[in-house]
């Protein structure tokens, strides 16, 4: 048995566990990943990558790579055309009782979304299965020196005040491994041991119903005429279910079922086809089942994101009903909010207390993201009892969540969405996107953090980002100060930018390097250097500074 010292291990190589690892690569930690699966997944949950994710995907330089392969969301009220272009998809969920009743009108549209995501940031969403993001994930965190390990378990683990202990084990060698890490990262999904291990409860609704997913090959699109959807709730009580879109070729059904009706096999491929055609009222529709996978929708989230070194992200702190796409994107952005903390920490820039703030952010916007496609499943799948909180839109929920905590020096949020659709520079949010000019590149502002703070300053507030740069100097902060419109910096020639954070020509934001405001400054200040030097030390769990 060998033995292996790193600073985080990551247990489970979903979109989480890929997330985590991809992100701490970014910001230079090593990292280890096991996963006991052989590959990266086959069978897909999750399609909807949100512009929020795809950000994300920006600041490590995939986001192209997997725009160039995914279906385009386009605005729902499209979905009746029959003239689109090939791969994309309208932002419209119908329910219909088959595909007959929606080539002939004859549906009910739950939702057509409407919004221009290019006017809140620099990505779109897209339609994009599991099967062709992980190993886009994988490769870009591999390149940047990720450790992974497919077909590998953990077999046991403790951990004490200073670090984690693992046996891991290769299922195909049966050779192990013992592990020391500094830090566990557990994304091992909703039915993983380890928030049970360490006796995290969830809280919620339960399970709310079982769902088996076939993926198959089918000529949906002659039957449909061209018309398309981003989900099709198909109401035959025979066979009722959700049908979507992979891509050019591919669909997946997901039969509403029994719990019994999700273990491996209980229901053959050939009842598979025989009940989609059911499902969608074709009797005759030739039928290639590639694969099915069974699992269970639930509103649970865990009680804790924490316990001592060892963190949950991603299924295995929330699970969620899969109405809004919500549940994989989540997983994303808490990879991405522990990832920089537990590299400052590491890197010996930031305080112990930083880490604090990953529950403290996380827990509030994970239940509310459950509440949220919870509304969302009652309303979709049928008008019930429980539906009666207000629905948030779509984009507040992915992209426009707001964070209270110590990391974040400001007035706190009295919940994580907003009523509206609000970006506007207060500490909390994510940066107000607006299209700079960096020589002679387009640039978002949204762009200037991601591998470290940024200090943004206004035309006319070079004190700022003088005393950041000094500040982050001398504390081994990574921040990048810019004064718009300066040589060598982003230019604003409109104050576009400037009206949109609110800092006008002689304040500042900090953005952190997730991208949120940790703080702002809305004009000049006679006390900066100890001022900057007080919220940096603050943001970064080093304790709160006297001049704030």
């Amino acid at each position: 048995m060998s033995d292996v010292e790193v600073p985080v291990l990551i247990v489970g190589g979903g979109m989480s566990g890929l997330a985590a690892a991809l992100f701490l690569r970014q910001h230079g930690v090593d990292c280890l990943l096991a996963e006991r699966n052989t590959t990266t997944s086959q069978l897909l949950r999750s399609t909807h990558v949100s512009p929020r994710t795809m950000e994300l995907f920006r600041t490590v330089g995939i986001q192209q790579v997997v725009w160039d392969v995914a279906e385009k969301v386009v605005p729902g009220m499209y979905w009746s055309r029959q003239d689109l272009p090939p791969r994309q998809l309208p932002r419209a969920i119908l329910r219909a009782g088959s595909l007959a009743d929606v080539v002939a009108g004859d549906i009910v549209v739950m939702e057509e979304g409407i919004n221009q995501f290019t006017n809140i940031g620099p990505c779109e969403p897209v339609w994009c299965g599991q099967d062709k993001v992980e190993p886009i994930m994988l490769r870009e965190a591999a390149e940047r020196g990720a450790r992974v390990g497919f077909n590998t378990e953990m077999l046991q683990y403790t951990h004490d005040p200073d670090g984690v202990t693992a046996v891991l084990r290769d299922r195909g060698t049966g050779e192990k491994i013992t592990v020391r890490a500094r830090y566990l990262i557990a994304a091992d999904g909703a039915g993983g041991s380890i928030r049970t291990t360490e006796g995290i409860g969830r809280s919620g609704r339960g399970t709310v119903g079982h769902v088996l997913n076939v993926l198959f090959k089918a000529d949906l699109d002659a039957i449909l005429g061209g018309r398309r959807f981003l989900i099709l709730y198909l109401t035959n009580h025979q066979a009722s279910g959700m049908l979507f879109k992979l891509d050019n070729e591919r669909w997946i059904f997901g039969l509403f079922c029994g719990p019994d009706d999700i273990v491996e096999g209980k229901i053959s491929h050939d009842e598979c086809a025989e009940l989609i055609r059911t499902a969608t009222g074709e009797p005759d529709l030739a039928i290639d089942i590639h694969t099915t996978m069974g699992w269970w929708m639930a509103h649970e989230v865990a009680d804790s994101y924490r316990s001592g070194r060892v963190f949950l992200v991603g299924d295995a702190c929330h699970v969620l009903p899969p109405t809004g796409g919500f549940g994989a994107n989540a997983g994303v952005q808490d990879a991405n909010n522990l990832a920089w903390k537990l590299a400052g920490v590491l890197n010996g820039w930031a305080g112990e207390e930083l880490l604090e703030t990953y529950e403290a952010e996380r827990l509030r916007v994970g239940r509310e993201t459950a509440d949220q496609a919870w509304l969302r499943h009652m309303r979709w799948s049928g008008p019930q009892d429980g539906a009666t909180d207000p629905q948030r839109d779509q984009t507040v929920v992915t992209t426009a969540y707001r964070y209270t905590s110590r990391a974040v020096v400001g007035e706190p949020f009295p919940e994580a969405f907003g009523h509206d659709l609000t970006i506007d520079g207060r500490p909390g949010m994510r940066v107000p996107h607006v299209w700079l000019t960096l020589g002679e590149r387009r640039v978002s502002s949204v762009d200037l953090a991601g591998d470290a703070f940024a200090l943004i300053a206004g035309a006319d507030g070079a004190p700022w980002a003088e005393a950041a740069r000094e500040a982050a100097a001398d504390s081994g902060i990574p921040l990048r100060a810019h004064v718009l419109d300066r040589a060598g910096d982003p230019a604003d020639p409109a104050g576009e930018f400037a009206a949109a954070a609110g800092i006008g020509r002689s304040g500042a934001l900090l953005v952190r390097p997730d991208s949120f405001v940790a703080w702002r400054a809305v004009g000049p200040s006679a006390d900066t250097g100890p001022m900057v030097r007080g919220v940096l030390s603050a943001v970064t769990g080093r304790g709160v500074g006297a001049a704030i």
